[in-house]
């Protein structure tokens, strides 16, 4: 385990380790001579990575959280990033299956407490998936979902153009997103596989349905009026294949009375968004307390 500080945050990365030998990266956020507060998971989308939620000098929503007496831990897939070298398959099933339940379990070594999860686009995705199939649903308090959905759009992950994607990736041994301006972190190609085999399953079976029906947890959901990657519709959508009795959805739009339309990374760093929608978070998460 290693040590860094962001800020006046002290930063401690793990590499929790899953039965394939494969492992993640999670870095758990604290502050120095605070107590341990309700942790919460954060998965960042693809092409990004842990600061998306923190940058290096302390700023972002989870630094905002950790303020406000919450813990959050960071995670960063097999194949991105601190685990960039992480050895077995690198994809998005392996994610899902092997290493969120095993950061669950990691972090009930620390700290015992159900824990709030959170994602944008496919990381909440992702969490949701995990949620409703692989976690121990004892220990969720929550999801938080900022642009999460498979159903509407996401051309580039479906045929015919999905074919010339995978087979980019695999020639390249990386799909190139930041060569192409997409985000910080190229992708493997496992992971690129698996996002186009859960968006085609979703929009040709429509299986989240039946795959997120056990979901029971709080959830609290996010879209951004001029979101052209996860529009509103398909967040919406995501959301209501869901058991839970208790859903809040949230449109950021001028329209909601918001000082702005949200773009799809807008919707959490924006700085609008540290007025407009950090306080919405910590007003949930308090009410939502177990």
């Amino acid at each position: 385990m290693s040590t860094a500080q962001w800020g006046d945050f002290t930063v401690h990365a793990l590499q929790p380790l899953a039965a394939d030998g494969g492992h993640c990266s999670l870095l758990r956020v604290t502050l120095p001579g605070r107590p341990v507060g309700v942790p919460l998971v954060m998965l960042p989308g693809m092409f990004s990575n842990r600061h998306f939620w923190l940058s290096p000098k302390g700023v972002g929503l989870a630094g905002f959280l950790a303020r406000a007496g919450y813990e959050p831990w960071l995670v960063e897939r097999r194949g991105i990033a601190l685990a960039a070298n992480s050895p077995g398959r690198r994809g998005l099933a392996e994610h899902i299956a092997q290493d969120l339940p095993q950061v669950q379990r990691t972090l009930q070594q620390h700290n015992p407490r159900p824990a709030f999860w959170f994602g944008h686009s496919f990381g909440g995705v992702m969490a949701t998936l995990a949620a409703a199939e692989t976690l121990d649903p004892s220990l969720v308090a929550g999801l938080v979902l900022f642009a999460a959905q498979c159903e509407v759009d996401k051309n580039g992950l479906t045929p015919p153009y999905s074919w010339f994607l995978r087979g980019l990736s695999r020639m390249l041994g990386r799909f190139p997103a930041r060569r192409l301006g997409m985000g910080p972190e190229d992708e493997p190609p496992a992971a690129m596989d698996d996002a186009c085999a859960i968006v085609g399953e979703a929009q040709r079976e429509g299986s989240m349905a039946r795959r997120l029906a056990p979901v029971r947890c709080p959830v609290l959901g996010f879209g951004g009026g001029a979101d052209r990657v996860d529009p509103p519709e398909g967040c919406v959508r995501f959301i209501g294949h869901m058991s839970s009795g208790d859903k809040t959805w949230v449109l950021l739009s001028r329209d909601q009375g918001y000082s702005k339309d949200y773009d799809h990374p807008g919707i959490v760093i924006a700085k609008a968004a540290q007025d407009e929608v950090w306080p919405q978070v910590l007003r949930w998460l308090q009410s939502r307390h177990r």
